[in-house]
């Protein structure tokens, strides 16, 4: 048991809240919108997801490693177990590990595509492929300024049209506007990560976006990325105005999104930046989820 809780813990089991969530809305959107929804291929959705974000998960510890930023002392390895640094896994085992994790979440798409749904392989690859390419060689998204390109086409397009499509069997541009609020958020999480580790990330040769631009104008652009989430979110009310629930209750959360969003303010980064918008991410999450649901039911009742 031991063992497996390791192997499990670094995953990062949870940094997976979020893909469950959008997972989940992308899901319960066509039953608010009049269609019908497979749920075992939304559970195949749900696993898939989550196996390609172990994937991204593992990778990234294993290239930050092989590129030097990995190491004792360093922030990321203090806080939680790094396969590699505190010797769970060899370098080469991690790697096997999470291709293993991505190979696992592409057999899923097979079984979808024997389920009538084709599009699964093509778009469980290019989730792969984006999976891999955020830290992986030659790629290097990550490090060259493309992390937040790469976080918002996995969670704003590719898991969200993915698991719209596997429940419906349909392709529709419904689950990227519905979704767009949590991509804006998660997106953020990463802008806030990347603010803190400015200098820690110049000193390695990473050229985030943060980095390239200095502290005083990524502060100014986390915080118009974090408020863009609340008007975004009214973009689901063109899809059907009983949508705008969502949101609506959404913007519960807005006295907290102040109080991150002053959180640089004063100059300093906090060492725990990029938790503390989790963490406001995941009551808007909720409250967006809940939304949908009410949606969802109020389109069965009157349907």
């Amino acid at each position: 048991m031991g063992r497996a809780r390791e192997l499990l813990l670094v995953t990062r089991p949870w940094s997976f809240t979020f893909t469950v969530l959008v997972v989940l809305i992308s899901s319960l959107l066509p039953l608010a919108l009049g269609y019908r929804v497979s749920w075992g291929l939304v559970g195949l959705a749900l696993l898939g997801s989550v196996l390609l974000h172990a994937m991204v998960n593992v990778l990234n510890d294993y290239f930050d490693y092989r590129l030097g930023l990995d190491r004792p002392g360093v922030g990321t390895v203090e806080y939680r177990p790094h396969p590699i640094v505190h010797g769970i896994l060899t370098p080469r085992g991690t790697l096997a590990y999470g291709l293993a994790a991505g190979l696992a979440g592409l057999s899923l798409a097979g079984l979808a595509v024997a389920l009538g749904r084709p599009l699964a392989v093509p778009l469980g690859l290019l989730g792969a492929l984006l999976a891999y390419a955020y830290s992986g060689a030659p790629f290097y998204m990550k490090y060259r300024g493309l992390g937040e390109v790469g976080v918002y086409l996995a969670w704003g397009v590719l898991i969200p049209l993915g698991s719209y499509y596997l429940a419906t069997g349909r392709l529709d541009p419904a689950p990227l506007v519905a979704l767009l609020p949590l991509a804006l958020g998660i997106v953020a999480v990463l802008m806030a990560n990347n603010v803190r580790d400015i200098e820690s990330d110049r000193a390695s040769g990473v050229r985030t976006i943060q980095a390239r631009l200095g502290f005083e104008a990524s502060r100014k652009l986390f915080k118009a990325t974090l408020y863009a989430m609340y008007p975004a979110g009214f973009a689901a009310a063109l899809l059907d105005p009983i949508l705008a629930i969502a949101p609506l209750l959404g913007l519960a959360t807005l006295p907290r999104a102040h109080r991150v969003a002053a959180m640089f303010d004063s100059g300093e980064a906090p060492p725990d930046a990029d938790p503390r918008v989790a963490a406001l991410l995941q009551w808007y999450s909720i409250l967006y989820l809940l939304g949908v649901l009410a949606a969802a039911l109020t389109a069965r009742m009157t349907g």
